[in-house]
């Protein structure tokens, strides 16, 4: 498997060296982060960690005619896995791509990792995060409003004669009555459908929730749920995000509806709202073709935020827990390569058999890209 994303990768690169100067610009890039956490004794057996929670090689090429192509491989965990692998077409307001890839359907599950305010994206869409997939998808972006849809096949790269697979389609639409430099305001609704791959034995396929709380770091999992005979899941979201020059508040909220052949409808959801100012600095980036917040576009920013997340996959007879956590951090945005973190979190849970914690936890983390 190691092989064959270098091979992958290597791939690329080559006509990419072959050909950078006629009339394509090339770009290599990569991103490292690297974590330490302390977890106060009531965290099970967590305590100190630290570890790399994220090593990828990125390759980037713009072709002629608006053209552009990104293949993302992931090296985290000695494990080696594909992140993105697309090409994409964009003509005035519109904007094609088809590969390997993220659908868009809310704010956290659709941003890089490179822009999360905290350390994590918040517990609740990192607890319905559906993943990468081969597909398409269709973006019409202009001033005041975005448009975005996508199909996909599978519930991943695997392959086997052994699964049907199943399918996946994503919307996404966002108003944005403010739209100027230094001022931005935006409204969205998202959804998701999913149809799970079942194996060839089976009638119905299944479904997993389940999330680490608020860090990337190896730690026992928080939340954790399966469901079996699902017919089919549909996430809907509600999204709203303001930037200032110096102030941003995001919220959403997520709700999970999953239909089972042999059970009552099960519907876990969750929500969180977020927002900050910049102690230094002036400037909130936005990506107006994805319709998501960036990091802080001047060197030397200071970042002060604060996060409330509530996630709870307890709906009748399933009880998969429950979470409420509350995160303040302290970013510094050295540079467009070299981004300082320091969070600090209280993470509250309910497990399913109805014992209580309550635990600390403080995490640091230097992120650099390139």
């Amino acid at each position: 498997m190691r092989c064959r994303w270098w091979g992958c990768l290597i791939a690329f690169l080559c006509p990419v060296w072959a050909f950078a100067g006629d009339g394509m610009s090339v770009k290599l890039g990569g991103r490292l982060f690297v974590d330490g956490g302390f977890f106060t004794e009531t965290a099970c057996p967590a305590y100190a960690r630290m570890g790399i929670t994220e090593v990828r090689l990125t390759g980037k090429m713009n072709l002629p005619g608006d053209w552009y192509t990104k293949i993302d491989v992931g090296f985290a965990g000695n494990k080696v896995s594909l992140k993105d692998a697309f090409a994409q077409k964009t003509w005035g307001s519109n904007m094609f791509r088809a590969g390997y890839m993220l659908g868009m359907c809310s704010i956290e599950q659709s941003s890089s990792t490179n822009d999360l305010v905290f350390m994590t994206a918040a517990n609740a869409a990192e607890t319905f995060y559906l993943g990468r997939r081969v597909g398409i998808t269709y973006t019409h972006s202009r001033d005041n409003y975005y448009l975005s849809a996508g199909g996909f096949c599978g519930d991943g790269l695997a392959s086997s004669d052994k699964i049907v697979p199943g399918y996946n389609m994503t919307v996404r639409g966002v108003f944005r009555p403010l739209n100027k430099e230094g001022e931005r305001l935006h409204v969205g609704l998202g959804g998701l459908y999913r149809k799970p791959d079942r194996e060839k034995t089976l009638t119905y396929g299944s479904a997993c929730f389940q999330s680490n709380g608020v860090t990337y770091l190896s730690v026992p999992s928080v939340l954790e749920v399966g469901v079996d005979w699902v017919k089919h899941t549909f996430q809907w979201n509600v999204e709203v995000v303001y930037l200032s020059r110096r102030y941003f508040l995001q919220g959403e909220y997520l709700s999970m509806n999953v239909q089972r052949a042999e059970a009552a409808c099960y519907q876990p959801w969750g929500a969180y709202l977020q927002g900050g100012f910049l102690i230094k600095g002036s400037f909130f980036n936005y990506d107006e073709w994805d319709a998501l917040p960036l990091t802080p576009k001047e060197d030397k920013s200071l970042l002060l935020s604060g996060r409330i997340n509530i996630t709870t996959l307890n709906d009748g007879l399933v009880r998969g827990g429950l979470q409420k956590d509350v995160t303040v951090g302290l970013n510094y945005y050295m540079n467009k390569y070299v981004i300082l973190k320091l969070n600090g979190s209280v993470v509250r849970t309910e497990e399913k058999e109805g014992l209580k914690k309550t635990f600390g936890v403080l995490q640091t983390r230097l992120q650099v890209r390139f």
